[in-house]
């Protein structure tokens, strides 16, 4: 069994907490830093962009009216809304076990998350690509690799980025309702507002709407940890950020590149 770290940072900024996943990454690669499970969220709440993503459909001027963070992520995919949410990032490499395809790395990570959610008392069950939506420039109208689902309806959206031998995977689980807070953001959403709604609704769901409550942090991170810990074959040692890796997430953060003037309609 390998060991690995367990970083829980908390709810930081948007840059910074895309910028500490590329720091570890970064840092992974070189050998400096440890195969590492972290668990974070988001404040203020923030929309996410893929890092090749330009259509996105969303009102960026009204996101930072609401009070949102725009970010765009090391990884790809489509665009997310964190708001309600927890986030895990794994990183690590073909040497911790990781497989070097994209697709079965996310199979393994995500047999992780599904025995976590099982812990948990739901039964889900990974999302079938074939029956995207194809077109949606939202992550969670989209099934993939990454997806999570319960009932036909997505709660978990993932993403990945390799450098070299080391993969960084992260994802989105729902934990409250979305769509209202996504329909006032929202700018392709047609003439009838109770129309995207139900679109989103019926795409979309979330933990509380599954059980009924949101389990306490501390239940949902021993859950996660228990589950990726089976799949990954790994006992969990939790640590801090290493003053390197501060220090890089630093930097990375303090030379966000803004979206260029098309991207924000």
């Amino acid at each position: 069994m390998n060991t690995w770290r367990f970083l829980d940072t908390g709810a930081l900024p948007g840059a910074m907490n895309m910028a500490i996943d590329e720091a570890i990454l970064t840092l992974h690669l070189k050998g400096q830093t440890s195969p590492t499970l972290r668990l974070y969220r988001w404040d203020p709440p923030a929309l996410s962009l893929g890092h090749f993503q330009h259509r996105h459909g969303f009102d960026l001027d009204a996101c930072h009216r609401q009070g949102f963070d725009v970010v765009r992520r090391p990884s790809g995919g489509k665009a997310v809304l964190h708001m309600g949410d927890l986030t895990y990032a794994v990183i690590a490499g073909v040497a911790e076990g990781i497989p070097a395809t994209v697709r079965a790395a996310y199979a393994l990570i995500c047999r992780g998350l599904l025995a976590a959610f099982s812990l948990m008392g739901i039964e889900a069950w990974i999302g079938d690509e074939l029956h995207s939506s194809g077109q949606s420039d939202l992550c969670f109208l989209r099934d993939g690799a990454g997806a999570i689902v319960f009932g036909n309806k997505k709660f978990v959206g993932s993403a990945q980025t390799w450098r070299a031998s080391s993969m960084l995977q992260h994802g989105a689980i729902v934990l409250e309702p979305q769509a209202e807070a996504i329909l006032a953001v929202r700018t392709n959403q047609g003439p009838d507002k109770s129309l995207a709604r139900d679109s989103l609704r019926a795409a979309m769901t979330s933990v509380l709407e599954i059980l009924g409550h949101v389990p306490e942090h501390e239940t949902l991170s021993r859950a996660i940890r228990e589950g990726m810990g089976q799949a990954l074959n790994a006992s969990f040692v939790e640590s801090p950020l290493t003053a390197e890796e501060i220090s890089l997430a630093g930097q990375i953060a303090g030379r966000e590149i803004p979206l260029r003037k098309e991207e924000r309609k």
